[in-house]
C-alpha cells in the first residue's frame, strides 16, 4: 500500500513538472514564429546587399564599355544592368514582405503575452494566424482580432484562405484549423477530459498526453468520434462523412450510435461515412496536410 501511495505521489509530481500551460505553449510557438521571421529578414537583407553589389559591378562595366564605343558590347552591358536592376527590385520586395511578416509576428507575440499576463495561462487559447477568424459564444460574437482565452461552448469559425491555432487540454495539445472550418470545445476539464466538435472543415491535431494517467481526449464530427493519446493526426469533415489520417500514434475511431470502432495507426487513414459506416483502413501515401501557415 505504501509503495502504491509513493507511486501515485511520483506520478502527480511528474505531471506537475512536465505540464505546460496553454499560455506557455502559445508563447513558445509565437517566439518560434518570430525567430523564424527574424531569420527571413536577415536572409532578405543579405540578398539585397548581394543585388546592390551586382548592380554596382554591372554599371561599372557599362561605364567602361561606353568609352570603347563597341555597340555589341554596350548592348550586352545594358542588358546586364537591366537584369541587375530587376534583381535588386525583387530583393527589395522580398525584404519588404519579410519585414511585414516580422512586424506581424512581433505584434502577435505581444498580444499573446498580454493575454497570458491579463488572464493567466491556464485556459485554452485561440490564435488567429491568418485571415478571418470568428468566435461566437452563446449567440454573441467575440472580438476575433484579439488573443483571448477560449471558453467551453465557444465556436471558432475560420474563413476562406484563413487559419487559426488552438492550444488546449492543459497545454499538451495543439489544433491547427484550416480554412472553412468550424470547431467547438464542448468539454475541457483540466487534466481529466477534453472533447471538441469539428462540424466543418479540416483540423490537424497534435495531442501529447504523455503524462496524464486516464486522461481522455476526443475530437468528434457528425459521423465519428476520435479518441487519441500521444497522437498526431488530421480529421476532415465533409458532407457525407469524415476522413481521419494518422501520422504518429494511434486513433480509436467509433461510430456515435452503434459504437462500432476501429484503431487507426501511424501511416494509416480511414473514411467514415454517415450512411456507410467505417470503411477499410488503408495506408496513406503521404503525411497529410501538415501545419497551418
Amino acid at each position: 500500500m505504501k509503495r502504491l501511495w509513493i507511486a501515485c505521489v511520483f506520478i502527480l509530481s511528474l505531471q506537475a513538472v512536465c505540464t505546460a500551460k496553454p499560455g506557455d505553449e502559445a508563447i513558445k510557438w509565437a517566439l518560434s514564429e518570430r525567430n523564424s521571421a527574424l531569420g527571413s529578414v536577415a536572409a532578405a537583407e543579405k540578398r539585397v546587399e548581394a543585388a546592390e553589389s551586382d548592380l554596382r559591378v554591372s554599371r561599372s562595366i557599362e561605364q567602361d564599355i561606353r568609352t570603347s564605343k563597341d555597340s555589341d558590347a554596350m548592348a550586352v552591358a545594358r542588358e546586364a544592368v537591366s537584369v541587375s536592376e530587376q534583381g535588386l527590385k525583387e530583393a527589395d520586395t522580398l525584404l519588404k514582405r519579410a519585414r511585414e511578416l516580422l512586424s506581424k509576428q512581433e505584434k502577435l507575440l505581444a498580444s499573446i503575452q498580454t493575454a497570458v499576463s491579463d488572464f493567466g495561462g491556464e485556459k485554452a487559447m485561440v490564435i488567429p494566424v491568418n485571415g478571418e477568424v470568428r468566435r461566437t459564444f452563446k449567440g454573441s460574437e467575440v472580438a476575433s482580432d484579439s488573443v483571448l482565452p477560449l471558453r467551453v461552448g465557444e465556436k471558432v469559425d475560420v474563413g476562406a484562405n484563413s487559419s487559426a491555432k488552438l492550444f488546449v487540454a492543459r497545454g499538451d495539445a495543439e489544433v491547427d484549423l484550416h480554412e472553412n472550418s468550424s470547431f467547438t470545445v464542448t468539454r475541457d476539464d483540466t487534466g481529466e477530459r477534453f472533447e471538441a466538435m469539428l462540424s466543418e472543415g479540416l483540423a490537424h491535431v497534435k495531442a501529447k498526453l504523455k503524462y496524464y494517467m486516464g486522461k481522455k481526449f476526443e475530437v468528434r464530427t457528425p459521423a465519428a468520434i476520435c479518441a487519441v493519446r500521444g497522437t498526431d493526426f488530421s480529421i476532415r469533415n465533409f458532407e457525407g462523412g469524415s476522413r481521419i489520417e494518422v501520422f504518429e500514434g494511434t486513433v480509436s475511431v467509433r461510430l456515435p450510435k452503434s459504437g462500432s470502432s476501429v484503431d487507426i495507426h501511424s501511416g494509416e487513414g480511414c473514411t467514415v461515412l454517415k450512411d456507410g459506416g467505417i470503411q477499410p483502413v488503408q495506408m496513406i501515401e503521404k503525411q497529410g496536410d501538415g501545419n497551418v501557415h
